[in-house]
């Protein structure tokens, strides 16, 4: 695959929740706030000493993002060039790995890059799963610095959003 600049940045359309085939009548209610209702919350202590605890469903805590924000990332901080790859998915993943490491570089800070169950995003860039927030939770000064970097990185698409609690797509389509 050809891997100019203009391939390279070829834009991917957004997804227009609308026609999506996920509804947001039918998705659980996430909350927008960081604390977890009850039902959410892992209590490693049962799951080590109670046979029979079932860890409850994992949720993920950041900000929605397509991959054409991932592109945009990319090219406006201009991160390094891809290698000559054999797909647009390829080049995709690539980039987006770019970025994540970029940011994860940033922050001082590990986030990960999951597939939200959402009508309106493609990718959810995590602070925090609701199984180990217990261990990772930043200070809040420095989960503030980590927010900054994030909206400020990504510009106005991140930036407009508050941090919010995400379901995972896989765990709804298995």
């Amino acid at each position: 695959m050809n891997t100019s600049d203009e391939d390279i940045y070829q834009p991917c359309p957004r997804r227009n929740p609308a026609n999506t085939w996920i509804k947001p009548e039918d998705l659980p209610k996430c909350s927008t706030e960081k604390t977890l209702p009850e039902e959410y919350r892992f209590n490693a202590r049962r799951f080590r000493l109670e046979p029979g605890y079932i860890k409850p469903r994992i949720l993920f805590y950041g900000f929605g993002v397509d991959i054409q924000d991932f592109l945009d990332y990319h090219q406006r901080h201009q991160l390094p060039r891809p290698p000559p790859l054999d797909n647009r998915a390829s080049l995709w993943h690539f980039i987006m790995d770019q970025v994540i490491d970029d940011l994860n570089a940033r922050c001082c800070f590990k986030l990960e890059r999951v597939l939200p169950l959402s009508p309106k995003y493609d990718y959810a860039i995590a602070l925090y799963n609701s199984h180990h927030i217990s261990i990772t939770e930043l200070e809040d000064d420095e989960e503030e610095d980590v927010i900054r970097i994030i909206k400020e990185r990504f510009g106005d698409v991140v930036a407009a959003q508050k941090p919010q609690w995400f379901f995972l797509l896989e765990d709804s389509i298995h």
